[in-house]
């Protein structure tokens, strides 16, 4: 089985100076390769394809057979950094907090170590701590 982290490190070789960022790394016990990345700027499908053929091109397969699939971060999904909260300034955000309380409102900026929201009850803008958030992702409006 292929190790995460070396995997880990393939890829943050790959994005360093770049606009993209790893989000996770998944491989199963059948050495199935799951890599998940975002962008600053978002994700297209030739960042994608580019980071597969890098990250292939430096395992062996001789030495060990793998499955490899590179796909971008979904619409929908909870964030797993705070880079990807700078990305997302002006978007409607669905926070939830540690002690369960959830906070709708829109991502107004994110920095140091605060994120800010604006709400419908709230005019000022209150700076929340990113160690009380336990999950946040994008509201999907239409």
């Amino acid at each position: 089985m292929t190790d995460s982290k070396l995997i880990e490190q393939i890829v943050n070789t790959y994005t360093q100076g770049k606009e993209l960022f790893l989000v996770s790394v998944k491989v199963t016990k059948s050495n199935v390769i799951t890599v998940t990345v975002d962008g600053d700027k978002g994700v297209v499908i030739d960042d994608c394809i580019l980071l597969s053929k890098y990250i292939e091109s430096q395992l062996d397969r001789d030495k060990e057979d793998f499955e490899l699939t590179v796909t971008s971060f979904g619409l929908g999904e909870y964030f797993t950094m705070q880079r990807q909260y700078l990305k997302n300034v002006g978007q409607q955000l669905e926070v939830v907090l540690t002690d369960g309380t959830k906070i709708n409102g829109k991502l107004e900026k994110a920095e140091n170590g605060k994120l800010y929201l604006s709400t419908k009850k709230q005019k000022d803008l209150t700076p929340i701590d990113f160690s009380l958030v336990e999950k946040s992702r994008v509201v999907i409006q239409f």
